[in-house]
């Protein structure tokens, strides 16, 4: 047996929490060890990575839209694997996951993967605390264990067999977004920490009230600021805001896809 390879974009840790805990337990159970691989900065996803067919790899991602984050397109192509086998996580904000399980697994199918097992998780949705508020939780870590025990034995019996997940040909359309900037209150202290953490690179770390194009709103400056002084003042968040509140809190459960 290989390594396992624990590879996530994760901008608020939900993603990388679940993604971690199915990884270390393919480890525990093959004997092997594991390894992690952050896709949240610009140079994280610009290199280029290789793995073997004695590796195998757990790559997780959180939902926008119903489908895997645009950014991640073109760093999917920098992936390289020899018939490896992998594991493919969805994690999403206790909406919908759609079409980005499947995405997930087609992509690096085409890379020279072979996804073996996958799951939809569920974490706390970016905008609003309402919907899945502290997940994933134990009983969600306790979910992607099984789903680590259960891709071991098939990554030891060698039975690469490519899972099969839900999803729709063609994948849903990608809204077309909008311009949004995190905004900052005088309480901020200069600390940096949201320069640091941001996916895009797009805030001063010398000055964080300078803020540039491209933001995510992925919330990680916002979520992460010591003091409270990051937060987002837009109409359309607002809404998106009050509808999920509205529609979607009542707690959605773990899928588990091996066989």
């Amino acid at each position: 047996m290989g390594n396992v390879h624990v590879m996530s974009f994760s901008p608020t840790g939900g993603s990388r929490k679940a993604a971690m805990e199915v990884g270390k337990q393919i480890a525990l159970s093959a004997g092997c060890a594991v390894g992690e691989l952050s896709l949240n900065r610009p140079d994280d996803r610009a290199a280029q990575y290789h793995f073997g067919p004695e590796d195998l790899l757990v790559l997780a991602c959180p939902v926008y839209g119903g489908r895997m984050p645009a950014l991640l397109e073109e760093t999917m192509t920098h992936l390289a694997g020899e018939n490896t086998p992998a594991v493919v996580l969805a994690v999403y904000g206790n909406r919908a996951y759609e079409d980005a399980l499947l995405e997930g697994v087609e992509r690096l199918e085409k890379q020279g993967f072979v996804p073996i097992a996958a799951g939809a998780f569920v974490a706390e949705h970016t905008y609003t605390s309402a919907l899945a508020g502290g997940r994933p939780d134990e009983s969600d870590l306790a979910l992607a264990r099984q789903l680590g025990e259960k891709a071991a034995e098939k990554w030891q019996k060698g039975n690469k067999t490519l899972v099969k997940v839900p999803g729709n040909h063609p994948y849903k359309e990608r809204g077309a977004g909008a311009s949004r900037h995190p905004k900052t209150k005088d309480s901020c202290t200069g600390c940096g920490l949201c320069a640091s953490l941001c996916p895009m690179g797009i805030i001063d770390s010398q000055d964080p009230k300078v803020v540039g194009e491209g933001c995510l709103a992925c919330f990680a400056c916002v979520k992460n600021c010591p003091v409270g002084a990051k937060f987002f003042e837009d109409e359309g968040l607002d809404k998106a805001k009050m509808w999920l509140e509205a529609n979607f809190q009542e707690p959605k459960t773990p899928e588990l896809f091996v066989d």
